[in-house]
């Protein structure tokens, strides 16, 4: 084996000496309570000061493998950049699926740039946020024009994208407590045969149909309303 290769499988010190110290530190600390304990303290009472110096040994001792892991994922080089390249990973999976691709290649330099986990977090939330501004503006285009649509989802945020064919209806928050901070598309789905409720953040693209819907066919179950819109039309 070659002198490079034995190097090259050797850790970088700046990677093993912060942990050598400090377990070091641990055991000092150890070793001088103990010293005080049984020595130290020559003819003093000693019942309270072994008490605290046996709270402090236990505490050392239970805090010495939390501090090994977290030098692990935080000091150690290959910690960190194994959990950049994850996010990264899924960042890029994200941004890659938006329909939009301007939006998609410039959030992807960016996380590509990116130094550190919250900077891709920040990239992907960004492009996730110009993509819902997209899709806006297109379901508003087919809801005025009675177009059917095409639209890409993702049900659930590491899940699959599905795409469903609707009928745009209206643009609204959710109707219960936990869902009124979050738009969505009202709109009549052909494959669930019933009208669903999207929620935007989750739609990755839409595309308008050349084929159009009659909203009273696809309201049958609100004839008896008068439903308030948000997006204006005509119908």
């Amino acid at each position: 084996m070659s002198r490079e290769e034995v190097e090259k499988g050797k850790p970088s010190p700046h990677v093993w000496v912060p942990r050598v110290v400090l377990t070091f530190l641990v055991f000092l600390t150890l070793a001088f309570v103990a010293y005080e304990v049984t020595v130290g303290l020559g003819g003093q009472d000693l019942s309270s000061n072994r008490l605290w110096a046996l709270i402090v040994t236990l505490t050392l001792l239970l805090l010495l493998p939390v501090v090994d892991r977290l030098l692990e994922l935080r000091i150690s080089p290959g910690g960190v950049e194994a959990k950049l390249s994850e996010a990264k990973a899924h960042a890029l999976e994200t941004v890659d699926a938006l329909e939009d691709r301007e939006i998609a290649q410039a959030a992807r330099a960016q996380i590509l740039q990116a130094k550190d986990p919250v900077q891709v977090q920040a990239a992907m939330e960004m492009a996730m946020e110009l993509n819902v501004v997209r899709v806006v503006e297109r379901l508003k285009e087919a809801i005025r024009q009675k177009r059917k649509c095409y639209v890409r989802y993702r049900p659930e945020p590491s899940g699959a994208i599905e795409t469903y064919l609707v009928a745009p209806l209206d643009i609204k928050p959710g109707k219960t407590p936990a869902t009124r901070s979050n738009d969505y598309l009202w709109a009549h789905s052909y494959e669930h045969g019933r009208v669903i409720s999207l929620r935007l953040g989750r739609v990755v693209g839409v595309e308008l149909s050349e084929e159009t819907f009659d909203p009273a066919e696809v309201m049958a179950d609100w004839r008896q309303k008068q439903p308030e819109w948000n997006v204006p039309r005509s119908w």
